[in-house]
């Protein structure tokens, strides 16, 4: 039974991505943006950098 990596969403969930190009294309504001630095670095898998920002959802 082999999976095929390439189409498996957790594959692309691991991809590492710089935290201001995420912070950038995402749109996020410059604090939040130093907020997950903090937090994973200036690099961080695309999962982890998607659960910080949404735990960061506020209500302004």
């Amino acid at each position: 039974m082999n999976k095929d990596l390439s189409k498996s969403e957790e594959f692309k969930l691991r991809e590492v991505w710089c935290v201001h190009e995420f912070a950038r294309r995402y749109r996020l504001s410059k604090m939040e943006e130093s907020r997950l630095k903090m937090l994973h670095g200036p690099f961080a898998e695309m999962r982890d950098l998607l659960a910080g920002r949404e735990s960061s959802v506020t209500v302004w």
